[in-house]
């Protein structure tokens, strides 16, 4: 039995030195695979990073872009409200020299008028009727149909909402 006892120790100890370098060897298994995942993880990581600044940087770019293009459109909106205020303001324009230069010829006949009657009848007979005659050549009555002002009211304005709202 002594023979059989002696030989279970070292036979003992052999399996013990394989289950060490078994378990060495799967430590060295499982730290490679450690080393691996933790390259994996670099890895990722610097392509999140990566990744998150050409994000960044095409999101600039768009907004670059899309911030000169909003500049332009604005630039041409602009241009149009100029170009429509013009061009409904030109007959107001027109309509108001028209009016004012009735005006003064109307003062000018009740000027003329005046002085031919503080003359009264007699003397100054041919004033009055040279006033007479001017003012049925221009024709007064006339005068108030012709110059009246055709004016649409705020339609215009509508217009110049109308093209702010399309382009809100």
């Amino acid at each position: 039995m002594r023979g059989a006892m002696e030989l279970e120790p070292e036979l003992l100890l052999q399996e013990a030195r394989e289950n060490v370098e078994a378990a060495q060897s799967y430590r060295r298994e499982l730290g490679h695979r450690l080393e691996g995942l933790r390259e994996a993880r670099r890895q990722i990581k610097e392509s999140a990073s990566q990744t998150r600044d050409v994000l960044k940087q095409h999101f600039n770019d768009l907004k670059g872009t899309l911030g000169k293009l909003l500049d332009e459109r604005l630039v041409t909106l602009l241009q149009e409200v100029d170009t429509i205020e013009q061009e409904t303001i030109k007959p107001l324009d027109d309509c108001q020299k028209l009016i004012e230069h009735g005006v003064s010829t109307a003062e000018d006949l009740v000027r003329e008028g005046e002085i031919a009657m503080l003359g009264g009848v007699g003397e100054e007979n041919e004033k009055l009727w040279s006033f007479t005659k001017k003012a049925s050549h221009i024709q007064l009555d006339r005068w108030m149909t012709t110059l009246q002002p055709k004016i649409t009211g705020s339609s215009f304005v509508n217009v110049l909402q109308i093209i702010l709202r399309m382009y809100m």
